[in-house]
């Protein structure tokens, strides 16, 4: 399709497609192959949000505000692209959806934030240095009954989602050493992913 279309602009969504599907395969096969931990190396954390809020961007279209917030000045962290590209993908797109369902009046916004933090302990550890990533959004916020398990496989409010989106992202960021927290309310959720800065290593 790509090399039949001469119109720039669409090869361009067809290129998305071309790369998300590459890297969906190759997810795909690193975590349903054998057992090992994900190749990783240092990387710049905005361009794993860059990426998501590009594939949000395509998704939503002019429906959805993107807001930015990011310090430049966070250091690499010690990961693999695609895994977490593919957590804050999942996070990103709950909001998405869960956007959707508000009136098409109301003005929907997601908004992507980096800080980093001093002297967490993530876990059993404390580390010196921790990129912050919030993910947030003024949709509806999460049904109180559900608040307790999002987490947890199967556990979804749409008909037709898998309820996996976030036990996936959970796992990836603990294979990254990290945490993710959030809080809702109707009008304010707020996801935030901790992940260690391991200095000298980068």
């Amino acid at each position: 399709l790509s090399l039949e279309l001469e119109d720039q602009n669409l090869k361009d969504y067809t290129e998305v497609i071309i790369q998300e599907a590459d890297r969906l395969r190759s997810l795909l096969d690193q975590m349903l192959g054998p057992n090992k931990s994900a190749q990783k190396s240092p990387l710049n954390i905005h361009e794993v949000l860059e990426r998501v809020s590009s594939l949000i961007s395509s998704e939503a279209g002019k429906t959805i505000q993107i807001c930015k917030d990011y310090d430049p000045s966070i250091p690499d962290v010690i990961g693999n692209s695609e895994h977490l590209i593919q957590a804050v993908l999942n996070i990103a797109r709950n909001a998405l959806q869960a956007l959707n369902t508000l009136p098409s009046e109301h003005t929907k916004k997601i908004t992507l934030v980096t800080r980093t933090i001093r002297q967490v302990t993530l876990g059993s550890k404390r580390h010196r240095i921790v990129c912050q990533i919030n993910i947030c959004d003024n949709g509806p916020g999460i049904p109180h009954e559900l608040q307790d398990s999002i987490f947890y496989p199967m556990i979804t409010n749409r008909a037709e989602g898998t309820g996996l989106g976030l036990t996936i992202a959970q796992q990836i960021i603990n294979q990254h050493e990290g945490l993710i927290e959030y809080s809702s309310e109707p009008g304010s959720t707020c996801f935030t992913i901790f992940i260690p800065i391991h200095e000298g290593e980068s």
